[in-house]
């Protein structure tokens, strides 16, 4: 038979862990499927200072949750396959995708993680997260807005859009050829434009 002691020492274990909070299927975020037919990322960079070439880099996967309730996202992570980008000139990807620029040989996916997000409006907020080029990681923010919400056999569909701007040098891409007049071929400074639409069955969150 168990002793008095041993008994009174798993009543006040009980009693500890009823004094405990239990997480329960409400205080469980809220998980969002990206629809990778409707997700977009486009780049476009100055060329010749004159004009811009533009990019798309398909994304591969994207993930997020929120909270119940919320299209805000409390955690984002992406995946693009930068070995397919494409600017509509075979050349010219021919170019980006050598080791001068993206390297695909070597990395074949650039990748973000978010680290903190912030609302800032209604409809707004602001994404801090790791970009990895190259297997450089660099911190970025950008600002992102809600584009609207539906209803959806599958729940709720939700859009997105948002706009950062890096420097290729802070990822390793640092080539400065120069035209035969002296100007610079490519520029340095990079916007990204993202367009994204997920989904999610979840009842907290209304259209």
């Amino acid at each position: 038979m168990r002793s008095a002691s041993a008994k009174l020492a798993a009543v006040a274990l009980l009693l500890a862990f009823a004094g405990l909070p239990v997480a329960s299927a409400a205080d469980a975020p809220v998980v969002w499927n990206a629809d990778l037919n409707h997700c977009r990322a486009e780049f476009t960079v100055s060329h010749l200072i004159v004009s811009k070439v533009w990019g798309h880099i398909p994304i591969r996967s994207l993930t997020m949750t929120s909270a119940r309730g919320s299209v805000v996202p409390l955690q984002i992570d992406a995946l693009l396959d930068v070995a397919h980008e494409d600017t509509d000139n075979h050349d010219r990807d021919t170019d980006l995708r050598s080791a001068t620029y993206f390297d695909v040989a070597e990395y074949p996916t650039m990748t973000f993680h978010s680290t903190r997000i912030v609302v800032t409006g209604r409809d707004d907020f602001t994404v801090t997260g790791d970009l990895t080029i190259r297997a450089t990681t660099r911190s970025v923010s950008f600002p992102v807005h809600v584009e609207g919400r539906i209803p959806d056999p599958a729940g709720t569909r939700v859009g997105y859009s948002g706009q950062l701007h890096i420097d290729r040098r802070d990822f390793g891409i640092v080539d400065a050829r120069l035209s035969p007049l002296g100007v610079l071929l490519v520029g340095y400074d990079v916007t990204i434009g993202l367009t994204v639409e997920a989904l999610t069955a979840d009842p907290s969150v209304h259209p």
